[in-house]
């Protein structure tokens, strides 16, 4: 936590919109204090109302990762977001399975979302690669999330399937 003040500068120097997900109120407080545009919450909070709340109350757009959430658990999470006056909302289809391979991915589902919730809608992907966020963008997508790294050779939990500089240009 006491690297985001110095992350955000860093993008902001680079021209990149500095973002990071909240796992709790204080992380929230210290993303809205650092100075982010928007949140997003990611798929296992998206069963936590209160932390829903909490975060759209801050009157910024929020990105609601759907994750393994049913119709039932999006509907009240947007819900909870929505009952704080905010109605800047968008919803992120993804597998929660990490690497997720390509037959798993049910694209369609974001048509799903679209039309039940009537909300911009996304993908947040993690496939090994560059050709399924581009099929999402195909088929609508307005927001696409990619794990990026420098190096997959790094240790860490995602560098094995992030995007490498050279797949992301």
């Amino acid at each position: 936590r006491e690297w985001i003040p110095q992350l955000f500068d860093y993008a902001k120097d680079w021209g990149i919109d500095f973002l990071s997900s909240p796992f709790d109120y204080d992380a929230a407080d210290l993303l809205e204090e650092a100075g982010i545009c928007l949140f997003k919450v990611a798929s296992p909070e998206i069963v936590d109302l209160r932390l829903i709340k909490y975060i759209a109350a801050k009157g910024k757009p929020v990105i609601l990762s759907t994750g393994m959430a049913s119709l039932e658990e999006i509907e009240e999470a947007v819900e909870a977001a929505k009952s704080t006056g905010n109605e800047n909302i968008a919803l992120l289809h993804c597998s929660t399975c990490y690497p997720s391979p390509a037959h798993i991915v049910n694209l369609k589902a974001m048509e799903t979302l679209r039309s039940t919730f009537r909300l911009p809608t996304g993908f947040s992907d993690h496939t090994l690669g560059w050709h399924i966020p581009v099929a999402a963008k195909a088929l609508g997508a307005c927001i696409i999330e990619k794990h990026f790294t420098l190096n997959r050779d790094q240790e860490g939990p995602d560098h094995s399937f992030s995007i490498e500089p050279a797949q992301l240009k």
